[in-house]
């Protein structure tokens, strides 16, 4: 609960996020969840499906977001050994009990209210602030989803809004427990110090012949050469085979016939579009509009902005229907069309500047449809290439051949490591059209014939592994420098730390601070109102953490935030806050502690709600989307 309390959140987004992280990993207290039912669902909670698609996407957002936070490309492997498998599941199977929860209760979000809600979302407005249609159907094509879906997604999730707000209405931060926030928050902390220097721990000598050895065998892993592998891939692109590629200028005619769609430039038209929510209210409008009655009026009624309604020059294939693209298209310019029905509502439109369509030219065009074409036949012939490809390798011919015979070009690349470097550390230059290149290598022994993989494009890729140089320990006499080195440095640590630990020991015995620092010339210095998580060049995180495990009048140590010395400190004097009620601060842990509280009532619903329409798992498709052995 103190964990929680310790979060910031803010807004309903925020109380949501949380609510959905805190319970996370609710669903595995609930017992015999994994089945092995076969289709397309991963998971039900009740009647709420999770698809296979949907869970898929939540897995790689969730490999994103930790490689992001990590710096480096996680694998699926890695994925599974963090539990993203099961965080994401978990959040998906939280989401739909929630759903579940807002069906059991009622509550539900009219068509119109929708509509709104995704016409004025920011993250579907273009560069001028309003509705951007084509950004709209990127954001589904690139989201895998239909209209449809999306729709009703967004449905889901204002009716979540709903509940969250019905949970959080009227929940109080009790002033006891925002004071226990507030005291251990604010608590600040004055510090003397002296700094004790590596070079108090005085001459280190060398070690004997065997205390070395002995040190060198116990840090093995330290003095240890990766494996690399020599590898050699070659790679079958489209444009490799546009080169070969015949296409006369009487098939480029029929061509152009059939697709100068994609080449005419389209008629546009400056459009407003006023969406209501059901026909009758659409044709009082039109009335009024038509009557006289300035549109910005009918649309400060519907609570929106003239944003909110121009959509700027656009074609009919940027409208969300055919039948609102022939509403639009079919009224004068200066008028207002018949209402329509469409996805959002019933529409009027109104139509001002209007920009005829510009019809192509074979000449203008020829090109760049020869170069659509050879790449669409070079992607019909690639399957077929592919598979001579490999009869051949079947055959027993190599892969440096087989590059010659194609005019394919056979790449090397020798001593890399498992993590794309070299043993000195150094990174290597790897294609990054051909993922996974490097986890095949390291999952194939040598001379394996391995089965062509996909590249980033629409091609595929070989890989072969040429020679294998094992792990292998520096032997003493190679690195006998860095070794007595690293032997000599932690020692020179320990020796420092176990003199701070006897000048903790005699200040907590009652020596002053003063004449202990007299020792070694040292005057006392002071910190004052240190913070629980402050950290500086002087003061390490750990030592902060230890000043603040020490009583008033304690002696301590730690290390410095940057370099090798230590510190030797005594807490000076403890302070505790004195926030008043009503200050900006009190309320900021008031509204923290509130909004633990909310996670937690959330908690406890959605953890309810589990239990009673119960989880079923489809452990077997689980394991097939995450590349998890079913064994496991």
């Amino acid at each position: 609960m103190l964990d929680s309390m310790r979060s910031a959140a803010s807004g309903i987004l925020g109380k949501v996020i949380i609510g959905v992280l805190v319970i996370a990993f609710a669903v595995w207290g609930i017992a015999d969840i994994f089945t092995g039912f076969a289709g397309d669902t991963v998971a039900t909670v009740g009647d709420e499906e999770i698809d296979s698609a949907t869970y898929d996407r939540e897995f790689r957002i969730e490999m994103d977001r930790v490689t992001q936070r990590l710096g480096t490309q996680l694998t699926p492997e890695q994925a599974r050994a963090f539990g993203l498998d099961r965080s994401a599941l978990s959040r998906l199977i939280s989401i739909a009990a929630l759903d579940g929860a807002a069906k059991d209760m009622g509550l539900a979000v009219g068509d119109d209210a929708v509509g709104l809600d995704i016409m004025t979302d920011q993250n579907l407005q273009g560069a001028f602030g309003r509705f951007d249609r084509e950004l709209f159907r990127q954001t589904l094509r690139a989201n895998g989803i239909s209209e449809e879906r999306f729709v009703e997604q967004r449905r889901k999730g204002m009716v979540r809004e709903q509940l969250v707000d019905a949970i959080s209405a009227g929940v109080a931060a009790p002033e006891s427990i925002v004071g226990v926030v507030a005291r251990y928050q604010e608590e600040t902390r004055t510090a003397g110090y002296i700094i004790l220097p590596p070079s108090l721990a005085g001459e280190i000598d060398d070690p004997d012949e065997e205390t070395l050895q002995a040190f060198h065998e116990a840090g093995a892993s330290a003095f240890t050469l990766p494996e690399t592998r020599d590898i050699s891939f070659m790679v079958l692109e489209p444009e490799d085979i546009t080169q070969t590629m015949t296409i006369s200028d009487e098939d480029l005619r029929a061509a152009y016939e059939q697709r100068r769609g994609d080449y005419d430039v389209p008629e546009r038209r400056d459009i407003q579009q006023v969406t209501f929510a059901s026909e009758e209210a659409a044709n009082d409008a039109l009335e009024k509009l038509r009557g006289g009655t300035a549109t910005e009026e009918i649309v400060a009624e519907l609570g929106l902005t003239m944003k909110d309604v121009e959509l700027g020059m656009i074609s009919r294939a940027e409208l969300l229907s055919p039948a609102l693209a022939d509403a639009a298209f079919s009224a004068e310019s200066g008028a207002w069309s018949e209402p329509v029905s469409g996805p959002l509502g019933w529409s009027i439109f109104h139509v001002g500047e209007i920009s005829p369509a510009k019809p192509s030219t074979y000449e203008s065009v020829r090109a760049d449809l020869r170069r659509t074409m050879e790449l669409e036949l070079a992607q019909e012939q690639i399957y077929d290439i592919q598979n001579n490809i490999e009869d051949a390798r079947a055959g027993g011919e190599s892969l440096a051949d087989i590059a010659a015979r194609y005019s394919l070009t056979l790449r090397e690349i020798d001593g890399v490591t498992d993590d794309g470097k070299t043993r000195k550390g150094d990174p290597v230059e790897l294609p990054e059209e051909l993922p996974d290149l490097l986890e095949t290598a390291y999952a194939s022994g040598i001379g394996e014939q391995i089965p062509p993989l996909a590249t980033a494009g629409q091609g595929y890729y070989w890989v072969q592994v040429d020679a294998i140089t094992p792990a292998e320990v520096q032997p003493l006499e190679e690195v006998r420098e860095r070794v007595l080195s690293i032997w000599k440095e932690r020692k020179r640590t320990a020796e420092l730390q176990a003199l701070a630990d006897k000048l903790v020991e005699r200040g907590n015995a009652g020596e002053s601070f003063e004449k202990i620092a007299g020792e070694y010339d040292r005057s006392v210095l002071t910190m004052p109102g240190i913070g629980r998580n402050a950290q500086n060049d002087t003061f390490s995180r750990t030592a902060v953490a230890s000043l603040f495990a020490t009583p008033e009048g304690g002696f301590t140590s730690g290390p410095v935030g940057v370099g090798d010395s230590l510190l030797l400190m005594q807490v000076k004097e403890i302070r505790e806050p004195d926030l008043k009620q009503g200050s900006e601060k009190y309320a900021e842990i008031e509204k923290n502690v509130r909004d633990s509280i909310e996670a937690d009532m959330l908690q406890i619903i959605v953890t309810g709600y589990q239990k009673e329409l119960g989880v079923e798992v489809n452990a077997g498709l689980l394991a097939q989307i995450t590349g998890a052995s079913t064994t496991q």
